[in-house]
C-alpha cells in the first residue's frame, strides 16, 4: 500500500494560510469605463473577505487594471501603495467626473425594438446610479418612463401614478 506524504511543514495546521481556505474568487478587471465606485467596493469587499495584507492588495490591484485604468500603474511609480493607486485612480475615474457622460447617455437610452423591459430597466437604473449617485428613488421612476420610447406604453405607464421604478416595470409588463 503506498501512501504519499507530505513534508512535515506542509502537514502543519500552523502553517496552512487562511487565505488558502477561502473559496477561489476572481476579482473583475477595470478598464474604466465603468463605475469605479462599484468596482472600488467589491475590491475592499474581497480584500477584507480574504484577509489581503498591502502586499495582497497591490498586487490583486495591479492585476485587475486593464486599458485605460492600467496606464494608471505606469504612470503612478514602482514604489506605489494600493492608496496611491487607489487615489488615483479616483482622481481619473470617479464617478462624479463622469457624470456628465452618464447623463448624457441616459438623456439618450431609449427602449430599442425587441429589448426587453427587464433590459431596458436594468440599464437606466444602472446609468442613474453612475449620472445621480445621490439620486431619489423618484428621479429613477420618472427617467425610467421616458426611456420606454413608446408613446402608448409611456401614456398606459403613466395613468398608474407609480410610486418608484419597480412599479412602473411592473405596470408596464403588465
Amino acid at each position: 500500500m503506498n501512501h504519499i506524504t507530505s513534508p512535515p511543514e506542509l502537514m502543519s495546521t500552523a502553517t496552512v494560510s487562511q487565505k488558502a481556505m477561502h473559496p477561489l474568487i476572481k476579482l473583475q478587471s477595470f478598464d474604466g469605463t465603468e463605475s469605479l465606485d462599484t468596482f472600488l467596493t467589491k475590491f475592499q469587499h474581497m480584500g477584507s473577505y480574504l484577509s489581503w495584507d498591502d502586499e495582497d492588495m497591490l498586487y490583486h490591484l495591479c492585476a485587475s487594471l486593464e486599458g485605460a485604468a492600467g496606464q494608471v500603474l505606469w504612470d503612478i511609480g514602482p514604489r506605489a501603495t494600493p492608496a496611491d493607486i487607489v487615489c488615483l485612480l479616483q482622481t481619473r475615474f470617479r464617478t462624479q467626473l463622469q457624470a456628465e457622460r452618464f447623463k448624457a447617455e441616459l438623456r439618450a437610452r431609449r427602449r430599442t425594438p425587441g429589448e426587453s423591459l427587464q433590459h431596458l430597466y436594468q440599464d437606466v437604473c444602472r446609468l442613474v446610479t453612475l449620472a445621480y449617485p445621490s439620486a431619489e428613488a423618484l428621479l429613477v421612476t420618472h427617467i425610467g418612463k421616458e426611456a420606454l420610447n413608446d408613446s402608448k406604453l409611456q401614456l398606459e405607464v403613466m395613468k398608474q401614478e407609480p410610486q418608484n421604478v419597480e412599479a412602473a416595470l411592473s405596470h408596464a409588463i403588465k
